[in-house]
């Protein structure tokens, strides 16, 4: 049986910034410039804002007005973030049992 997983388009803008600050030794203190979130995700600018809307709604994200907009994701952000990325996580996934169903003795020459 297939599953099929559907994230919210905004929480896709949450895990691109959680990518960017997760090394960081403060994520949440992290500001993320449009800049960054534009080149580490494959939305539009346009479409990033109104994620970010809801993102501020919703307390995972902080939108800061500086001499430029900065971005820090929330304590709660970094849960959300982790738990959405832990949800993609199928532990009973197996690189053999995946290389069993595409044997090349099945391949055809092109």
């Amino acid at each position: 049986m297939k599953y099929f997983y559907f994230m919210e388009a905004y929480y896709e803008t949450l895990s691109a910034i959680y990518e960017i600050v997760k090394s960081d030794p403060s994520p949440h203190t992290y500001l993320c410039t449009p800049h960054q979130i534009i080149l580490s995700h494959s939305r539009d600018w346009l479409l990033i804002q109104k994620h970010l809307e809801l993102l501020s709604a919703e307390k995972l994200v902080i939108i800061k007005q500086l001499d430029k907009v900065a971005i820090s994701i929330t304590d709660a952000g970094i849960v959300k973030a982790k738990a959405l990325r832990n949800n993609f996580v199928n532990n009973n996934f197996s690189f053999q049992n995946e290389m069993n169903r595409f044997s090349p003795s099945k391949l055809k020459p092109l």
